[in-house]
């Protein structure tokens, strides 16, 4: 019985329509459109041979003529026409996929007609959807050569190597736990879609089956994520090392792990090939992250410090002002494990990265601001997805906030009896006060107070900022005047009109021609330093945040300024009917946000406020057609300043 269409896979369907629509092909025709060797290719027509006879047509093979259907192609083309695709990429997202899949792991160029057949679309539609593609590349450094043959990716075999990396990261499916006949539980993956065409199947299976290999001789277990990313690393250079594509030689080899040795020598037996050496130093890199060892000097080159838990939490707690202790614990947990994934060239996909910049843009905005500092002192650039993720640990830090004073205890006498006080004030206070840290008036002149709230044990004065002085011991009294003052702090909190104070008519700027993004923020930050709400330098520092990431979503973009760079706390407006090139994204709306400690105290109500803006869908809109400062002002609540 023979089969029909519906069993070929997706490369044989692909020569299916290749040889209906050329007429007649060669090898090398199908290894160019498809990828694979001639070895392979044999396989596929021995299949195609045996179904298309249910269509009353002969597979033809001649040497020196080429290969070709005889008979009538009319039922076969009908039933290549109505089968459906359930993995074809109907999104733009997916066909960006699909179309870097195609040009990072063909051996040969590809024309805009061949990217289009096998995405399924038409020309014009492609050649939309290759812009986002060439953003992505170059991210990586890498470009696209174009030729009278086609196109083709120019990158290094590393940068190709990380791109592969963050494809297979995103489209990666859902581990699954089977249980063999033995009753031995085992992890079976998903071959991402669009990648079904390019790496071997063979390939992922014995890149599986030999890590399940070696979970079982050595004492070792991966955590599902250390899982993925090893296999990943290893269906990718597995898969290069057979095609000869192997990564640059090192002159300073480092000393393998023993599990390190052990897989490899398993590897080697389930491939039957040689690893090289600096291929084995990368597979020693992922064996030291999953057993939990610092990756520094002497096991990584060019790793700038260590990576220990203790280091990155001392870094934390130096570099974020207000914090708490679940904070540091959670942002630490997950800076180290990414500096390892970073330092592996890995990235972390996330999915809700416009979701966090829309919803928390405050916590986006300090998150940009920490990642800055994290990638000076290791030396490791973080992306937008990585940015968002520690926005994600400072949020649920702000929300366990929002019905606590931050409070500093201020103390003359000894260590321990201001320690003393605070615990005091923590028993008293627990669901009110966050004592932030307590410190003595000599410290003071270095760290100013940012709090809302000052406890002190002697009598100082603090602008901007309530003093309430009780004894060490903490009376009653004492304890019922801290009430008082919190309790009047989260009331004007609540109903403080900040936001709208910060904007200023001089600060409104309007236009209707295509702009880019670095025009902008020039012109917002000439007229800052202008009015003195902005210090010299602030442009740069703006445009090199953004850098950092992007803080546009949808058609509003949210740039910052850098705190020291701020003389005077404002909002700037920017509304540019026509549009505004932002990073891939056309913005209409922009909000230059500029703060400093002189809105710590408010700081909560601003963002409170902006986050109302930003899902006024309606308000946006009208902002949009806008053309006076006194429209913007009275539809985002300001008085027109003159």
């Amino acid at each position: 019985m023979h089969e029909s269409i519906e069993n070929l896979t997706e490369q044989e369907v692909q020569i299916v329509k290749l040889i209906l629509n050329t007429g007649t092909v060669h090898y090398s025709d199908i290894s160019k459109s498809i990828g694979r060797s001639r070895k392979t290719i044999t396989k596929y027509l021995d299949n195609i041979a045996e179904t298309v006879v249910t269509y009353k047509i002969n597979l033809i093979r001649k040497r020196n003529v080429g290969i070709y259907f005889e008979g009538d192609t009319t039922d076969l083309q009908n039933a290549i026409q109505n089968k459906v695709y359930p993995d074809t990429p109907n999104t733009k997202n997916e066909r960006v996929i699909a179309i870097l899949s195609k040009l990072l792991l063909s051996n040969y160029p590809q024309t805009i007609q061949d990217l289009a057949d096998s995405t399924f679309v038409s020309r014009s539609t492609l050649e939309s959807d290759f812009k986002e593609v060439k953003r992505t590349l170059a991210k990586y450094d890498a470009l696209i050569e174009t030729t009278h043959e086609g196109m083709q990716v120019i990158a290094s075999e590393s940068a190709k190597r990380k791109l592969m990396s963050e494809l297979l990261t995103m489209y990666w499916g859902d581990t699954m736990y089977l249980e063999n006949k033995k009753g031995e539980v085992h992890r079976e993956l998903k071959i991402p879609t669009d990648m079904r065409s390019f790496f071997s199947k063979d390939t992922f299976q014995k890149v599986l089956s030999s890590l399940d290999r070696f979970e079982q001789v050595s004492a070792l277990h991966f955590t599902d994520y250390e899982f993925q990313s090893l296999a990943i690393h290893l269906i990718i250079s597995m898969e290069r090392i057979i095609k000869d594509k192997t990564l640059e030689k090192s002159d300073h080899p480092v000393k393998l792990e023993m599990n390190t040795i052990s897989l490899i020598k398993i590897l080697e037996a389930a491939f039957k090939v040689t690893i090289p050496q600096y291929e084995r130093q990368y597979i020693n890199i992922h064996i030291l992250a999953a057993e939990g060892q610092p990756i520094g000097k002497d096991n990584l080159e060019k790793a700038a410090s260590p990576i220990q838990q203790n280091t990155i939490h001392q870094f934390l707690e130096d570099n974020i002002r207000n914090h708490d202790e679940m904070l540091l614990r959670g942002l630490t947990v997950h800076v180290t494990s990414a500096l390892k994934r970073l330092y592996l060239g890995l990235n972390l996909h996330n999915p809700y990265t416009a979701d966090i910049k829309k919803f928390f843009p405050l916590a986006f905005n300090n998150a940009i601001d920490i990642s800055a500092k994290i990638e000076k002192q290791f030396n490791i650039t973080l992306n937008e997805d990585e940015v968002a993720f520690i926005a994600l640990h400072i949020e649920a830090y702000i929300e366990r906030q929002k019905s606590m004073v931050n409070a500093v205890i201020v103390c003359s006498t000894g260590l321990g009896t201001a320690r003393l006080l605070e615990q005091r004030v923590k028993k008293f206070f627990a669901d009110s006060i966050q004592v932030n840290r307590v410190t003595s008036i000599q410290e003071l002149k270095n760290h100013p107070i940012v709090e809302d709230l000052v406890i002190s044990t002697i009598r100082i004065e603090v602008p901007n900022a309530p003093v309430v002085v009780v004894p060490p011991f903490l009376d009653t009294g004492s304890a019922k005047q801290i009430r008082g003052v919190a309790d009047e702090i989260l009331t004007n909190r609540q109903n403080s009109g900040s936001f709208s104070r910060l904007l200023d008519k001089r600060l409104m700027f309007f236009a209707n021609t295509q702009e880019t993004r670095a025009m902008v923020i020039k012109r917002i930050g000439l007229q800052l330093e202008k009015f003195y709400f902005g210090r010299k330098g602030i442009v740069d520092a703006a445009i090199e945040r953004e850098k950092l990431a992007s803080t546009a979503i949808d058609n509003i973009a949210m740039p910052h300024a850098p705190i020291e760079f701020v003389a005077k706390p404002c909002i700037a407006v920017y509304i540019n009917s026509y549009g505004i090139e932002w990073n891939g994204n056309s913005v209409n709306v922009v909000f230059f946000l500029a703060m400093n400690r002189e809105v710590q105290t408010q700081i909560e109500q601003i963002y409170k406020y902006f986050n109302d803006v930003l899902e006024n869908k309606k308000l946006l809109k009208e902002l949009e057609g806008c053309t006076t400062a006194q429209e913007v002002l009275s539809k985002l609540g300001g008085d027109l300043i003159e």
